[in-house]
């Protein structure tokens, strides 16, 4: 199986991963290989339980692997502790599915919290922050279109709404890698436009690499350079978003075949299809 390429240094390299929980009964990710340049935005696509969150989680220190190596911004991530760890996650910026905001705090000082790994000592309200920090804030909700909104209670706004503080907050951080997982999955389809366009737009004007995992094909295809594909942990489909990749190749993700090779539901049980490139 080929592999999407594109110019630049890798600043995600992905080796032969495998990761088992429950004493090696459950295996989550199954022999994952991959290379992400900078500046990319590359989206991962499967059905829950294919290994997505997993993987992302193993890119900022959340997991380690049973077994081959994940080196992220040069850094080999599960050697990493204390203030070499804390390093890299301030370089590692991460989008909930859950929005992880305080809602009974404003927007402004959701933002600025953000900027808590750049700065020495707790803080406590907006005022205990330089006005240069509240500045910046400020600009990074505008940037998501919620200016208008920086001293509202987060927990009053809407669900796409809070999607976009958090995005806010995530770029307020000056992360080099944004790591997005299933970031619009309680959102309808509008507003899941509208949050994936804030988030890739300020990546693509601040050269921030993106991985980014997505149930919505359609989304993927419209704002990805590059689809990488986990089936039941495996990797099953890397490739450039062109014109070659059509929806219907994509969605055979999503089918199974059965014993005499005939494609099945998503929920049957089967073996999984390798999609060459």
């Amino acid at each position: 199986m080929d592999t999407a390429s594109a110019p630049g240094r890798a600043v995600v390299e992905v080796d032969d991963v495998v990761k088992t929980f429950d004493g090696g009964n459950v295996v989550a990710l199954d022999h994952v290989s991959f290379q992400v340049p900078e500046g990319q935005l590359a989206v991962i696509i499967g059905l829950s339980g294919s290994g997505k969150s997993t993987l992302l989680r193993h890119l900022n220190g959340m997991h380690t692997p049973t077994s081959g190596a994940v080196r992220v911004l040069d850094r080999d991530v599960a050697s990493l502790r204390g203030r070499e760890l804390r390093a890299l996650r301030r370089d590692v910026g991460f989008v909930f599915q859950s929005f992880n905001i305080v809602g009974r705090v404003t927007c402004l000082e959701n933002v600025m919290s953000g900027a808590l790994g750049r700065l020495r000592g707790p803080r406590y309200g907006v005022t205990t922050f330089s006005k240069s920090l509240r500045r910046e804030a400020l600009e990074q909700l505008d940037r998501v279109g919620l200016g208008d909104r920086a001293f509202q209670r987060t927990d009053t706004l809407s669900g796409g709404q809070q999607q976009r503080v958090a995005i806010a907050r995530t770029l307020m951080q000056k992360p080099r890698i944004v790591l997005a997982d299933e970031p619009v999955a309680s959102l309808d389809p509008e507003i899941s436009g509208q949050v994936m366009d804030v988030m890739f737009r300020a990546c693509i004007e601040d050269n921030i690499t993106v991985l980014c995992s997505l149930h919505q094909v359609d989304l993927a295809l419209g704002w990805a350079n590059r689809l990488i594909a986990l089936r039941d942990g495996k990797l099953v489909l890397d490739s450039p978003v062109d014109s070659d990749l059509s929806h219907e190749r994509v969605m055979e993700v999503y089918q199974r075949l059965d014993p005499t090779g005939e494609k099945v539901d998503e929920y049957s049980l089967g073996p999984t299809p390798v999609i060459e490139h």
